[in-house]
């Protein structure tokens, strides 16, 4: 792990991100509470590491406008993602990272690789250790179909093959496999900086 580690580390930095170490999430909600200031606007992508490490609640606190969708009515959440999208700071997660230091993301709507590619100057990523994978893109999208992807749709309630059986099917109707990107550099005139937690989080 500790070599697999340091050549995505190394990957990530040469692309143009910054990357932040830590122990556990509890230290992840701490650095990004010192990092985002009060009362700026900060849009939520559809992540559970976000979650799980509670920095939104942390954010809403101190004066944060926090644009996340989850538990909205349905009515409203075209808008609450376009306001994520024009924010001041973006926080979301990555599906998987490669032993190059490449993030590959999987979406259903589209709306966190949308904020990602063209959004917010200001981008965190929250990603566990247990995202790296030994390889290169393949190797990352196995890991979405065979990991995240059954947890997350199961969680959702979605009627999906994944969700039922665990394993991927190209034809499903209800599929949330439906956008995905890689982020090989840092797009120009962007700030994104990746917090490295060595503690399980997320799918």
């Amino acid at each position: 792990m500790e070599a697999l580690l340091k050549s995505a580390v190394e990957g990530l930095r040469k692309g143009g991100f910054e990357v932040v170490e830590v122990e556990s999430g509890e230290e992840a909600c701490r650095y990004l509470d010192e990092k985002i200031a009060a009362g700026v606007s900060v849009g939520v992508g559809g992540s559970m590491s976000v979650r799980e490490i509670g920095i939104l609640d942390v954010l809403a606190k101190k004066g944060c406008a926090v644009h996340t969708h989850w538990g909205a009515p349905a009515e409203k959440a075209k808008e609450i993602r376009l306001n994520a999208r024009n924010a001041d700071v973006y926080l979301c997660s990555a599906n998987a990272v490669t032993r190059a230091g490449q993030l590959v993301l999987v979406d259903g709507a589209g709306n966190r690789v949308g904020a990602v590619c063209d959004g917010p100057e200001r981008v965190y990523f929250v990603v566990s250790h247990s995202k790296l994978v030994d390889g290169g893109f393949t190797a990352a999208i196995g890991r979405i179909k065979q990991v995240a992807c059954p947890k997350n749709a199961s969680r959702l309630g979605l009627d999906t093959s994944c969700a039922k059986t665990g394993k991927c099917s190209p034809h499903c109707p209800d599929s949330m496999c439906r956008v995905s990107i890689v982020l090989d550099r840092v797009p120009r005139g962007r700030k994104m900086t990746v917090v490295f937690v060595k503690e399980p989080l997320g799918y």
